[in-house]
């Protein structure tokens, strides 16, 4: 798209939300929208606090020949420094109901607020989300999974919102294409709107048990008290990255504010006040590198690289 139809559909879509009385805020900074705080300015920033103003947001900025993309808890994500192009919709639609054994939530419900949810309600299948950092409709998108479980193991249907077609439909698990740390989302232009979960009964003070261990776990061994996206690369069948990353003398390795955190190195972590989305590139680059020089094994990003890169991330 060239910067004269970027312009040209920017004024287009800003006259469409003046129109329909939307706030759409310019050459907003989405650093502090994510968290590993980095990123530079989106051209739009618009808030959906509903699925409703999610959908007509994305057609508002289709109708306007806009890219979109939808933002949910800002991990997994490293955005460019350049910023973003087009609109960034921040999805806060989190509703939540229970039925049953049957969860529904909207995407934008936090993982670990579903999480202590199921444990509260005696639903059993799902203590494991708590170690998710983002939204439903992120740990959809990315079949995220912890501790031996993952979406594909819960999920029952997805709603979603084609872009292409302009409709909402749902769509069975079977559809979903889930494969690990993947799903068919990761490939169109379906946007997750929200989804049921089918879960079991099980014991409240069971299930809190495993949710309190988890979080012990993870705060025992993962760098929650630095900026971090979440674990980097996948792990290689039969073996984990941290474990090569490791083997390989890298933590602690440092390129301008991004350094392999000293506690697990499968995470990349930055320098508060002073972080650069090109650094994190480039030190996850290096990493790549050197483990696959040192083991013959060529380690894949688990962490998406978004906005206006100058090339796309391997």
């Amino acid at each position: 798209m060239s910067a004269v139809t970027t312009a040209d559909g920017l004024g287009r879509l800003d006259e469409a939300a003046a129109a329909a009385g939307i706030v759409m805020e310019r050459d907003v900074a989405l650093s502090g929208l994510t968290t590993l705080r980095v990123g530079g300015p989106a051209d739009r920033l618009a808030i959906a606090e509903t699925v409703d103003q999610l959908v007509a947001l994305l057609r508002m900025a289709a109708e306007a020949d806009v890219p979109a993309f939808v933002l949910g808890k800002g991990s997994d994500i490293v955005v460019a420094d350049a910023g973003m192009r087009g609109l960034v919709i921040r999805a806060r639609a989190d509703a939540v109901e229970i039925d049953g054994t049957e969860l529904h939530a909207e995407a934008g419900a936090s993982m670990a607020a579903l999480a202590k949810r199921c444990a509260r309600d005696g639903l059993a299948g799902f203590d494991w989300g708590i170690s998710i950092p983002g939204s439903l409709g992120g740990a959809i998108w990315a079949n995220a999974g912890a501790h031996g479980g993952e979406m594909a193991d819960v999920v029952r249907t997805v709603d979603v919102f084609d872009a292409r077609s302009g409709e909402r439909r749902t769509l069975e698990h079977d559809a979903c294409a889930f494969a690990y740390r993947d799903s068919r989302f990761k490939h169109g232009r379906e946007v997750i709107l929200g989804g049921v979960l089918q879960l079991e009964r099980g014991e409240p003070g069971a299930i809190a048990e495993l949710v309190d261990g988890h979080q012990q776990h993870r705060r025992a061994t993962q760098p929650l008290a630095d900026q971090n996206a979440g674990s980097v690369f996948r792990n290689p069948l039969g073996d984990h990255a941290g474990r090569l990353i490791e083997e390989a003398g890298l933590k602690g390795h440092r390129i301008g504010s991004a350094r392999v955190s000293d506690l697990h190195a499968n995470f990349i972590v930055t320098v508060r006040g002073d972080a650069r989305g090109a650094d994190v590139r480039a030190l996850g680059d290096f990493v790549r590198a050197v483990v696959s020089e040192r083991f013959g094994v060529d380690l894949r990003y688990e962490i998406e690289f978004v906005g206006a890169w100058p090339e796309e991330a391997p």
